[in-house]
C-alpha cells in the first residue's frame, strides 16, 4: 500500500519541486532589486541547484509516467532516492539564502515545502523524515551561525513548525493505518461472501454454481486447442437408508469423508471437486482422456472402501459406497450433454449393481 501510494502522490511533490524552482529563478522579476542585491554573488549557485532540482524533478516524473507497471517495487525505490538528491540540494539552497543574509525567504518557502510533504509522503515515515530532516535540521543550525535581526523569532518559528509537523504527521499517519484496516477488512469480507457463494458450506469443496462455471471455462479451452476432457459423476449408494439408520448428523458427517476422498483422489489442483446436489457429487478432469478418469473413478472407488465408513442399511456392503458415471468430451458435445451422458451412465453403474464405475457409450 505505501508502494502504490508514494507513486501515485510522488509526482505531484515532484511537481511542487518544480514550481518552487521556477519562482526562486524568477523572483527577480517580481522582487524590488534592493531585495535581492544581497545574494546577486549567488545567484550562479542558486542557478546551478535549481537547475539540478529541475533536471531531478522533470526527469522522475517522466520516468514514473513512462513506467509499463505503475506499481512496480523499484519504481518506489528510485522514487525514495530522488528525492534524497532534491533534499540535499535544497539544503544548498538554503545554505546560500542564509549565507548571503536573505533569511526572510527561507522560513516560508521551508515551510511551504516541508507541509507539501508531509501531504504527499505522511504514509512513509521513513521517506518522509529523509526528506525533511536535513532541510529542517539544517536551516535551524545555519540560523544561528549566519544570525540575523530574526534569529530568534526564526528560531521559534522552526521549533513551532517542528511540533506542528510532527502532530500532523501522527494524525495523517493514523488516518492511513485505518484506511488499510476498513480495505483489508473489505476484501475479507468479499473473499467470505466469494466463499459462501461459490463454496458447498458443509463439506468446503466446490458447490453446483461454481462447478458449471469451472465446466464452461474449461469446455471453452476444450473448444478452442482440442484437448481432452472428461467427467465423473458419482452417488452415495442407498444414502436415504444410511441417514434413516445413523441419523442426518451421521449423514452430513459421511458426506463430509467422501469429499475429503474426492479431493484426494484427484491428480492435482487442475483438476475440480464439487458437490452437484444431496449426496451427489461431480469431478471435472481437464485434459484427461477416458482412460485417465476411469483411473480416477476407480482409485476414489478402493480409498472409500479402504475407509470403511460403516453403512448396516446398505443391501451392497456392509460399509458406504458410491456409484460412478464416467463420461468424454467428443466433438459436438455441449457441456449440458456432457453432464446428462456422465449422469445416464452413473444411472447404468446402480442398475449394474452399484459400488461400480461405468463409462457412457457413445452409439
Amino acid at each position: 500500500m505505501r508502494q502504490r501510494a508514494i507513486t501515485v502522490s510522488g509526482p505531484w511533490f515532484l511537481w511542487i519541486n518544480l514550481l518552487f524552482c521556477l519562482f526562486i529563478l524568477g523572483r527577480h522579476y517580481f522582487s524590488p532589486s534592493q531585495q535581492i542585491a544581497s545574494v546577486t554573488a549567488s545567484v550562479p549557485v542558486l542557478e546551478i541547484l535549481m537547475g539540478l532540482i529541475l533536471a531531478v524533478s522533470s526527469s522522475a516524473i517522466f520516468i514514473l509516467r513512462m513506467a509499463h507497471d505503475q506499481y512496480a517495487e523499484w519504481l518506489s525505490k528510485f522514487l525514495y532516492g530522488a528525492l534524497l538528491c532534491i533534499s540535499a540540494l535544497w539544503v544548498g539552497c538554503f545554505y546560500v539564502f542564509l549565507a548571503s543574509g536573505d533569511s526572510r525567504i527561507v522560513f516560508p518557502f521551508a515551510a511551504l515545502l516541508i507541509f507539501t510533504a508531509l501531504i504527499s509522503l505522511y504514509f512513509d515515515g521513513r521517506v518522509l523524515l529523509s526528506f525533511t530532516l536535513p532541510i529542517w535540521i539544517s536551516i535551524l543550525v545555519c540560523n544561528f551561525i549566519y544570525p540575523s535581526d530574526l534569529t530568534l523569532l526564526n528560531a521559534l518559528l522552526y521549533l513551532l513548525l517542528a511540533g506542528l509537523f510532527e502532530s500532523g504527521r501522527r494524525i495523517l499517519r493514523g488516518w492511513f493505518v485505518l484506511a488499510i484496516r476498513r480495505e483489508q477488512e473489505n476484501r475479507e469480507l468479499i473473499k467470505q461472501l466469494q466463499d459462501l457463494a461459490n463454496n458447498d458450506p458443509l463439506t468446503g469443496i466446490a458447490n453446483r454454481r461454481s462447478f458449471h462455471l469451472l465446466l464452461e471455462k474449461a469446455m471453452q479451452r476444450q473448444q478452442q486447442c482440442g484437448t481432452p476432457l472428461s467427467l465423473v459423476m458419482l452417488d452415495v449408494d442407498y444414502f436415504k437408508k444410511y441417514n434413516d439408520h445413523y441419523g442426518h448428523q451421521a449423514g452430513d458427517e459421511c458426506l463430509v469423508k467422501i469429499a475429503q476422498c474426492l479431493v484426494d483422489a484427484i491428480r492435482s489442483t487442475h483438476d475440480a471437486v464439487a458437490r452437484f446436489g444431496g449426496e451427489e457429487f461431480i469431478i471435472l478432469l481437464p485434459d484427461a482422456v477416458e482412460q485417465q478418469a476411469i483411473e480416477v473413478a476407480e482409485r476414489l472407488r478402493l480409498n472409500l472402501q479402504a475407509l470403511s465408513i460403516p453403512h448396516a442399511a446398505s443391501p451392497v456392503m456392509p460399509y458406504v459406497t458410491i456409484s460412478l458415471g464416467i463420461a468424454t468430451v467428443i466433438p459436438g458435445t455441449t457441456s449440458t450433454r456432457l453432464i446428462a451422458q456422465a449422469d445416464a451412465a452413473l444411472y447404468k453403474a446402480k442398475e449394474n449393481g452399484r459400488n461400480r464405475w461405468q463409462v457412457f457409450q457413445h452409439y
